[in-house]
């Protein structure tokens, strides 16, 4: 049995995407669509903080938007889109703080110049925070997924990777 998380990484991208979309569209407040088994629902402004994220919303911050996506098998993301005007440092120390405070295991740390990336995991859930440096002000991103258990083969699964001879593998 393999551990996989809810959604693909061109998954994510594709509701970022959608949720940049809707945060620049001031007439919508909520839309929600259902595809391939999964509902999406897309929020923006100070009512889009999912519940999960309501302790990890830094103080200073203002909401730009949020994605919910529920599938089959209880499989669910939630990501939030935050702004601040403090630095990357502090928002980052602030977090760092936060997933310690929370009693979460930090399993990843990516520290570069105008962005930081912390995730952490609590039993069956995966929290990321991503920071980065958005021309003077501070972008948040936040996202949650709970672990699922399911048998299935995926070919871009790390786990099932066979490396190419004739082209070797590069950092």
């Amino acid at each position: 049995m393999a551990t996989r998380y809810s959604l693909s990484f061109q998954s994510l991208a594709i509701i970022f995407f959608l949720a940049s979309l809707l945060s620049s569209c001031s007439n919508t407040k909520e839309v929600v669509y259902k595809s391939n088994g999964v509902t999406q629902t897309f929020k923006e402004g100070k009512t889009a903080v999912p519940k999960d994220f309501e302790d990890y919303v830094f103080p200073d911050a203002t909401t730009s938007g949020s994605v919910s996506a529920e599938g089959e098998n209880d499989e669910q993301s939630k990501f939030l889109m935050l702004s601040s005007k403090s630095s990357v440092e502090a928002v980052s120390k602030w977090y760092k703080d936060r997933f310690k405070s929370s009693h979460w295991k930090i399993i990843n740390l990516q520290e570069q110049p105008k962005l930081i990336s912390i995730t952490g995991r609590k039993d069956s859930t995966e929290l990321n925070v991503m920071v980065t440096d958005d021309n003077g002000s501070t972008s948040i991103s936040l996202s949650i997924a709970e672990q699922v258990d399911a048998n299935y083969t995926d070919e871009n699964n790390h786990e099932n990777y066979t490396p190419n001879k004739e082209i070797p593998l590069t950092d």
